[in-house]
């Protein structure tokens, strides 16, 4: 099952896939010799596809630096909730050996605006949140506050800078390392962004093939919905988004936050209500001009029961009927119900023409949309780059061609005259179809692998995915969290083990070897998605001596220190084999089976 990514306010859901059939990679341990345990803990991780391929390396890394293994818990959720986040007291959450954890091993899906609220503040410590890590920080109290109180994008950018360099030093978890996905596409396309191609908020307006005036692009699912506030599937929240613009979008400029569309300003004083000026020029694609009204209508239309729409019952937290007030055609305010720190989105809803459907009751727009897109592709415009030119619902096909109107707002024409999107069930048929030349592009979840890419002119672009794959600690463990039974006792020399933790990963051969390449090591629980990651941050590099420095300044004794065991790992990729000799001897063949993701 896809992660849903729809285009506004992702929830932030523990991932909980499974594998139907999951596989482990083998480990095999070459030369040397651990040193003695200085204290043992108990890994508690899901029996699921992401974290099966890498958690039983942590069985095999702590040993090198002191740690011994006591239990190695890979289980289903019903047994780890209990455990955590679930645990029915008496707080706070114990040690494994007591009923809770020592170390859980986590996958987290998050979207373009992060917050970190309910996980790393103090007042969501379980059982009042989510924060099952039991972490408590002032600084970062004081920085998720700041961060979660601010409307401007430009403070929210400092906040959320300060909260990564918080969790950087502290580590109440460790990320290993981020997944990516795969764009097979034709070698000279250009001006294409994939976080905000794959969180359906990118027109094609911009990206260019030299001396091409169409695009076809591959996608792996049918198209089912054609109404732009009440659309399910993101693969329809893409060729919608050609369509439907909103007053704000997304801005690769901004960090990818957003900025004016079709708005020529927007400013406000407090967070709550806004002064919004529509661009003089704006129109929709049959040259009608766009004007408050339209804005006025999208938005009732948006909080009306009878359309309903996968994000209604967030948007009744934010707006009611009387929110804007009209100052004239081209200008309004907007007055929201509660502060968000990520208001901006609720000023980006996509905007239908009131001319073409203020006369269909909200109960029927989806039915209509579904009618038109067959029958009457001319109704389904926008004031976005593209409007509906065909639907083939045998073939599984969308034709799409450029708005004329588009340039007398944004000031240029789209580079493609015509984009066509087209259904195909099979990675090997729509990889086929990119190296014959009949599409230009083949969706990310379709889920090509590089070494599957060596085809005549094409190339690909690698995309950041929502999730990260962490090692979570109980910040209240004698050794792990307080430091208390550390021989240099404090909270401090706790920190020393998690850092020592962190250096014993192999990220980046994790990545190389377990992935495919289709990954990048991890850094903070911040998704590299996010708008503000710190790029500035680089992730713990894999050092044994590092990490066995930082396990002596928390006072334990290294003896028999392991500093020469290398680690090797085995895993093959859907068709691929990956072949190892070691010293001479040594085969294991592993297969990597299909992805299933469920949520928390």
């Amino acid at each position: 099952m896809l992660i849903h990514l729809g285009r506004k306010r992702m929830v932030v859901t523990l991932i909980i896939g499974s594998l139907l059939i999951p596989s482990q990679p083998f480990i095999t341990k070459v030369a040397g010799v651990n040193p003695e345990p200085c204290f043992s803990i108990s890994i508690l991780a899901p029996h699921s596809y992401f974290t099966s391929q890498w958690s039983s390396l942590i069985v095999e890394q702590l040993p090198k630096i002191g740690i011994g293994i006591d239990v190695y818990d890979h289980t289903g959720w019903a047994q780890i909730s209990p455990r955590t986040w679930g645990y029915p007291g008496p707080y706070p959450v114990p040690s494994y050996d007591e009923g809770g954890f020592d170390i859980l091993i986590v996958g987290w899906s998050w979207g373009l605006d992060w917050d970190p609220t309910g996980l790393f503040d103090s007042p969501s410590i379980t059982p009042n949140g989510d924060n099952f890590y039991q972490y408590s920080s002032e600084a970062m109290d004081s920085a998720i506050s700041s961060y979660t109180s601010s409307f401007n994008l430009t403070d929210r950018l400092e906040y959320i800078g300060k909260i990564q360099t918080i969790l950087y030093e502290d580590l109440p978890q460790v990320t290993v390392l981020y997944r990516m996905s795969c764009y097979p596409h034709v070698s000279n396309l250009a001006n294409f962004n994939p976080i905000l191609w794959t969180y359906s908020y990118y027109p094609f307006h911009e990206m260019n093939i030299e001396n091409q005036t169409t695009f076809h692009y591959a996608t792996p699912a049918d198209f089912e919905d054609f109404h732009i506030h009440t659309y399910e599937s993101h693969y329809d929240a893409q060729w919608l988004y050609q369509i439907y613009n909103g007053l704000l979008e997304r801005d690769s400029l901004l960090h990818n936050g957003f900025s004016p569309w079709l708005a020529e300003s927007v400013s406000s004083t407090d967070g709550l209500t806004y002064h919004v000026k529509i661009k003089d020029e704006a129109v929709w694609a049959d040259g009608t001009a766009l004007t408050t009204d339209d804005v006025i209508y999208n938005y009732q239309l948006a909080v009306t029961p009878a359309l309903g729409g996968f994000n209604y019952q967030t948007n009744i937290l934010y707006w009611d009927n009387d929110s804007i007030t009209k100052i004239n055609d081209k200008e309004f305010s907007i007055e929201f119900l509660q502060s968000y720190v990520f208001q901006d989105g609720n000023l980006a809803l996509d905007l239908i023409p009131e001319h073409i459907w203020g006369a269909i009751d909200p109960a029927d727009h989806q039915a209509t949309a579904v009618t038109w897109a067959k029958d009457n592709p001319e109704n389904m415009f926008g004031a976005g780059p593209y409007m509906l030119e065909e639907y083939n619902p045998t073939n599984g096909f969308i034709h799409l061609v450029a708005n004329p109107h588009f340039v007398d707002w944004y000031g240029t024409n789209p580079n493609f005259n015509n984009v066509s999107l087209q259904f195909y069930s099979s990675k090997e048929g729509a990889l086929a179809a990119l190296a014959g030349g009949t599409v230009d592009m083949v969706d990310a979840q379709f889920s090509p692998q590089l070494n599957e890419l060596d085809l005549p002119n094409v190339n690909y672009t690698l995309c950041d995915d929502p999730g990260t794959q962490d090692i979570g600690f109980n910040m209240m463990h004698p050794i792990l969290g307080t430091g208390i039974l550390c021989p240099i006792a404090g909270a401090e020399s706790a920190k020393h083990v998690r850092k020592a933790i962190s250096h014993i990963m192999p990220r980046q051969t994790i990545v190389d070897e377990i992935f495919g390449g289709l990954g990048k090591p991890g850094v903070t629980a911040c998704p590299p998605v996010a708008v503000g990651f710190n790029q500035s941050l680089v992730p713990y590099e894999y050092d044994i001596e590092k990490a066995i420095y930082h396990m002596e300044q928390a006072g334990f004794e290294m003896i028999n220190t392991n500093t020469g065991v290398s680690l090797v790992l085995s895993l093959s990729f859907y068709y691929i084999v990956v072949i190892y000799g070691l010293l001479g001897a040594g085969l294991w063949i592993i297969r990597k089976n299909t992805q299933l993701n469920l949520k928390k």
